[in-house]
């Protein structure tokens, strides 16, 4: 049976600059719960609009809501001390958020649950205190002020905001547990995606995201992604050459294989 061309081209890849733009849809970050469930233990629940994906323990969720989209989190993640307990702590993902955060946050929260469950759902172990960035003064610059800290980017258009409980700013989406807040908001665009994680959220979890946001190198993704266009005014895309082919297999009658194709950043509380 003869070779599908199409198979055989590498799929084309892109780098995208800042990776704070670079958008994904909520049906994206779906498709990677759908990938997440599958490679993990955890369990599924698929309701009309909804799919809901529950830790081995019982004690984190996982809901993406097709209906929220564009009104407000599509997608929760909480954690409680068991099945019937009051919610511990929230993160609400809302927007375009990049799938490359998703993706890390998802990976973060399932590799510390399984290495350290009461770390993750009690807080045992986590160290009180601020959360230590690293951060490109180049990209980033730090404020304090009216309550609340953070960092916001050199355009303008993202910002990593932490509000104390006891701050005297006013609450974040009216939810005075909400102690850090992750954003885009591109002037021409309006609110583009937010991350709002609550006082008892896991640091490991909070690193992850702020990490991923605050990186200043460009992200690394397959076309097959594709991003939005609305952004797209936004970013700079620069396309990526497709790889060196390696050398095929000794062809019949014992001739020639054909011949391949040719800062330093400062640690900021």
């Amino acid at each position: 049976m003869p070779n599908d061309p199409d198979q055989d081209r590498p799929r084309e890849e892109i780098l995208i600059s800042p990776r704070y733009l670079a958008a994904s849809l909520p049906t994206d970050h779906q498709l990677l719960l759908d990938i997440f469930v599958e490679e993990t233990a955890w369990n599924a629940d698929t309701g009309a609009s909804t799919l809901t994906v529950t830790s081995p323990c019982r004690r984190i969720t996982i809901r993406h809501d097709q209906t929220a989209v564009g009104r407000g989190p599509h997608m929760v993640i909480s954690a409680r001390t068991d099945e019937e307990a009051a919610e511990r702590w929230r993160a609400d993902i809302s927007g375009l958020l990049p799938i490359e955060c998703v993706a890390r946050l998802l990976g973060t929260l399932a590799a510390e649950l399984a290495t350290d469950p009461d770390h993750v759902v009690y807080g045992i172990g986590a160290e009180p205190g601020l959360l230590e960035l690293y951060v490109d003064p180049d990209s980033w610059t730090h404020f304090d002020d009216f309550g609340l800290s953070g960092f916001i980017s050199r355009d303008g258009h993202a910002a990593v905001v932490n509000r104390p409980v006891d701050s005297s700013a006013p609450p974040i989406h009216g939810d005075a547990s909400v102690t850090w807040h992750l954003a885009a908001s591109p002037e021409d665009v309006g609110h583009l995606w937010d991350i709002s994680c609550t006082e008892k959220t896991p640091p490991l979890l909070l690193h992850a995201v702020a990490a991923e946001t605050l990186d200043p190198r460009p992200t690394l993704r397959s076309t097959s992604f594709p991003l939005p266009g609305v952004v797209a005014p936004l970013v700079t895309i620069e396309r990526l050459p497709p790889p060196s082919r390696r050398p095929t297999a000794q062809p019949p009658h014992g001739g020639p294989p054909r011949s391949p194709e040719l800062n330093h950043t400062p640690k900021t509380r």
